[in-house]
């Protein structure tokens, strides 16, 4: 079965040359693609489209935060889960903090590795869902006109009608009309969905033009 399905490959970013081909053969029995690269600088100069991440780390080193440091700011995301020859319980902790979705130890037991390709798998589906969700929403707002737009980020801040109307010096009707079109443009069925789809745009706590 293929674990990672249409979430793209994953990528190993391994120094030692034959466990990243070990690694490649093992994803390769279990139909899981495998692209390699020797370090993160090199994984990071590709920036690949899509993914899920497998990664080793050197007994006390703090791989993990370098990549995420350097990642922050390029638009991407990548399900990761790290691995280690002898990890140490506070390696172990920090990456699970920082994100890590497991940390295996290395020969890996083909269990556990099975298990760690399927949380993989899980987390890439589940972020696809909602960047897909913002995508939508992203485009639905950008049919709104500059007054919708506003009156749609003063409702995300909690404001009433009355409230957008002194915010905005319209007259509470004026108000309630932009806001139908907004519902309308959005395809909103209510209050709560026209939200969502704000947040979804990230247009929360934006400040109102």
């Amino acid at each position: 079965m293929d674990v990672i399905g249409g979430s793209g490959p994953v990528h190993v970013i391994d120094f030692d040359s034959r466990r990243r081909a070990e690694i490649s053969r093992d994803l390769m029995a279990r139909r899981v693609h495998a692209e390699i690269y020797e370090d993160i600088d090199e994984f990071l100069r590709i920036l690949p489209a899509q993914g899920a991440v497998l990664m080793v780390e050197r007994t006390g080193s703090d791989t993990l935060s370098y990549f995420l440091d350097n990642l922050r700011g390029k638009g991407r995301y990548y399900p990761i889960s790290i691995y280690c020859e002898a990890p140490e319980p506070e390696q172990v902790v920090h990456a699970m903090r920082e994100g890590a979705l497991d940390y295996l130890r290395w020969p890996f037991e083909p269990a556990l590795l099975d298990d760690a390709l399927r949380r993989l798998a899980e987390e890439g589906h589940r972020r696809r869902k909602i960047e897909l969700a913002r995508a939508r929403a992203k485009a639905s707002v950008e049919q709104l006109t500059g007054r919708e737009h506003d009156v749609l980020v003063s409702l995300l801040n909690g404001n009433s009608n009355k409230q957008i109307a002194a915010e905005l010096d319209l007259s509470p009707r004026t108000v309630e009309i932009y806001r139908k079109n907004v519902m309308r443009k959005l395809d909103a069925k209510s209050t709560s969905e026209a939200v969502r789809i704000g947040i979804y745009a990230d247009l929360w706590e934006l400040p109102v033009a």
